[in-house]
This record gives C-alpha cells, structure tokens and sequence, in this order.
C-alpha cells in the first residue's frame, strides 16, 4: 500500500545475478578472455532483440566464494524461460559463470527501458 493507503501497481521482472564460479579459477586468461567474448556477444543480442532489457557488471560484490560479476533483467513472464535465456549463454555453458534467477518488483511505470535496437 502507499502512504495514502492506496493499493500500489506493481510491475515485475526477471533478474539475474551473474556469478563467476569457483571452476572459473581453473582457467587461464585466455580462455577467460575467449569466454567472456562470447558471453558478451550473447548478451548483447539479447539485449539488442529486446529479449533481455538491461544488462551489465556489478562492482564491489559482497565477498562471497562465487562472487556476483553482473547482473541482466528481463520482463519475459517466466523464470522457466530467463532460466532458459541464461543457460545457452557460452559462460555459463562453460562452466565461468553460474546465474540466479528470481522475480523483482518496483511500482508501475518507475523504470522504462528502449525499444530493441535491430542490431
């Protein structure tokens, strides 16, 4: 409710957390740098198809052994299909990142984001 007591319109999103795993200590710097290539790439399109409408990377995470290195939000209507999105990305398929994906909410109309931009 909001202060004047008036139910609040609530939008909802998918976000995820990007997690660089403990598997990604393993690797060494170009294959990383090969990885992280692909992954934006992948990222990108999603971005750029209007699939997934923000993404990009998260400093000073909590210090955690599988630390947050990014995060993306989409507006999909399902965890199922994010969970789908995230998976074939290429870091995540191969072992350098693992994702978190759960639902958020903010009031209606708060944030708006760009059409896809077709390229």
């Amino acid at each position: 409710m909001s202060a004047d007591g008036a139910p609040i319109a609530l939008e909802t999103y998918q976000l995820v957390l990007l997690r660089r795993t403990r598997q990604a200590r393993e690797f060494g710097e170009e294959t990383i740098e090969r990885i992280f290539g692909e992954h934006l790439a992948y990222t990108t399109g999603l971005v750029n198809s209007g699939q997934q409408l923000a993404a990009g990377p998260v400093r000073d995470s909590p210090a955690e052994e599988e630390h947050i290195c990014g995060m993306g939000l989409f507006q999909q209507g399902s965890l199922d299909k994010v969970r789908e999105l995230a998976n074939a990305d290429p870091g995540v398929r191969q072992g350098l990142y693992r994702v978190d994906v759960m639902l958020w909410q903010t009031p209606a109309g708060r944030i708006t984001f760009p059409g896809p931009s077709g390229g």
